[in-house]
């Protein structure tokens, strides 16, 4: 394939437009390289750079648009219809929870909230110790945590990173009893505008859009947008490339069909779409897992209105997290108020005069977002055939996700009225708010599980994880300690699929830090996997 040459700002990547108009490729081309990355998010470009930095040429297909920095508007409005999968629509089979994902070049780095959480050593403990997969204990991945921390300027927020909206939060926890710290965050001289859900235009958030993939790029890699991979080749079992269909970003028609012959084939597209891959190319699965244990930890939005304007967006836009009950329960609560477009997560905007009140109130509301750990019985389904077919998400919360939810819910709320809260909203289907402490819970009360928990708590996921989860025996996994596919030479996985079991921290860290280690793996077996 001739390289096409093209100057832009930015990330030099191949974009559906580049290809249409270059003569040369047609309505059908083949490309040949040593590794084809899946995905551009947290994995994908990790492993980019990892593999790309050791010599090896390196290809990364991305199925959503490039959006250099310079094009975004901090509206938050206007970016969830470009950026977001789905136009931030991706949701369950029965629509009340949103899958929250980027869907452009450098993924969910590029529209998340910049927090970056470890997980405590109590879980990296158990997947070595009862899981036995030994690379992954906690002392094995310090190295990877710090290294990573490093590459991103991984911080402790300092005194004027934190917001008014934080501000109430801490407020409320000191009266209340409750431990609290100001969060970790990969942002480099934060501008403190409070958009980073709608990317951030001046490079200072240190997604993959201006770290590993530029460094990528700068070994040789190169990145195609626009390309959605159908499926996996394999031959005698082990994996040989990868089809793949390239569209325009604005019509969806097909401008070409591009198959990439490969010695390593590594899928980063995330907890959704990994799986979904797996599925239409028909990959082994020994005990059935692809695709399942799905872990979404939902979050509910618990805002509260206060006398005093707080114009509790401005800033960073997550300052505090509240971690009194992230051991003994699995919740964490992070301070955050988004742009108006956050209102639509409410159940109580009315209409006419007043919806106008409301919005008119958003400069007087702070946030809190309650995040309870879930069982991890979500799945991920592909229907049809691996061109025409829908992907089908399946969650709904358990009683006991249920109770976790409401309990969460209602430890953010009392946190809001011990800060002298108004009136909190709560995150329901059905309008509802509570004036004090006092008819909290009779109003929680009213919130019924009904028909296995739909339709009753307005919940979000940014955090998907597990539906390719790592481990020993294929029956009870789908990839090895390795990262590779059971079953399939040089296919591998480098996303928060593989997390072993459900976890209660922000995942972008440890999905990195477990890029890292996979590629490390691939490296280490380079004799078998690579010609020379």
């Amino acid at each position: 394939m001739r390289p096409i040459n093209m100057r832009r700002e930015g990330v030099n990547v191949t974009q559906a437009k580049d290809v249409a108009r270059d003569p040369s490729l047609g309505r059908q081309f083949s490309i040949q390289t040593d590794v084809v990355i899946v995905g551009s998010g947290a994995g994908g470009a990790v492993m980019a750079y990892e593999l790309a930095k050791a010599g090896r040429k390196v290809l990364v297909l991305e199925s959503g648009r490039y959006w250099p920095s310079a094009e975004f508007t901090e509206n938050l409005g206007d970016t969830l219809t470009k950026v977001y999968r789905d136009q931030a629509a991706q949701a369950n089979t029965t629509t009340d929870v949103l899958f929250l994902e980027g869907n452009c070049v450098g993924g969910s780095t590029v529209i998340g909230a910049c927090v970056m959480q470890r997980p405590g050593d109590e879980v990296f403990q158990k997947w070595s110790d009862e899981l036995g997969l030994k690379g992954l204990g906690p002392r094995e991945l310090d190295k990877y945590f710090e290294q990573v921390e490093g590459w991103l300027h991984v911080h402790t927020n300092e005194a004027h990173e934190v917001n008014t909206t934080a501000h109430k939060v801490i407020q409320g926890c000191e009266r209340m009893g409750f431990s609290w710290r100001p969060v970790q965050r990969n942002v480099k001289n934060c501008a403190l505008t409070g958009h980073c859900l709608a990317g951030c235009p001046s490079d200072r958030k240190m997604s993959a859009l201006v770290t590993h993939l530029p460094w990528a790029a700068a070994y040789g890699a190169r990145i195609f947008s626009d390309t959605e991979v159908s499926r996996v080749l394999m031959r005698g079992g082990r994996a040989t490339g990868v089809e793949a269909v390239i569209r325009d970003p604005d019509t969806g028609t097909v401008v070409s069909n591009v198959r990439v012959d490969a010695q390593v084939v590594v899928l980063a597209a995330g907890a959704i779409h990994t799986p979904l891959i797996l599925q239409r190319s028909q990959a082994p699965d020994r005990g059935g897992n692809i695709g399942r244990n799905m872990a979404v930890q939902p979050f509910t939005q618990v805002l509260a209105t206060f006398k005093e304007d707080l114009y509790g967006f401005q800033g960073a836009l997550v300052g505090v997290e509240v971690d009194e009950f992230l051991k003994s329960d699995g919740f964490t609560f992070y301070s955050a108020l988004a742009e108006p477009e956050q209102l639509m997560a409410t159940g109580e905007q009315e209409a006419g005069d007043e919806h106008i009140n409301f919005m008119k109130s958003f400069k007087r509301m702070a946030g809190l977002n309650a995040f309870a750990i879930d069982k991890g019985e979500g799945q991920v389904i592909w229907e049809g055939d691996h061109l025409n077919g829908r992907k089908v998400i399946k969650w709904s919360p358990s009683r006991e996700d249920f109770e976790r939810i409401t309990r969460a819910t209602s430890i953010a709320a009392r946190i809001f009225f011990s800060a002298g809260a108004e009136r909190v909203w709560l995150p329901t289907f059905q309008k509802m708010h509570a004036d004090s402490v006092f008819d909290l819970d009779e109003k929680l009360a009213r919130v019924d599980y009904g028909i296995n928990g739909i339709y009753s708590y307005r919940m979000n996921s940014f955090t998907p994880h597990g539906t390719c989860r790592m481990g020993l025996d294929p029956y009870e996994s789908v990839v090895s300690a390795d990262g590779e596919v059971h079953g399939v030479s040089g296919l591998y996985v480098a996303d928060a699929s593989i997390f072993p079991t459900p976890v209660s921290s922000t995942p972008q860290w440890t999905v990195q830090v477990l890029s890292r280690y996979v590629a490390d793996r691939i490296l280490a077996r380079a004799p078998s996997h690579f010609l020379s």
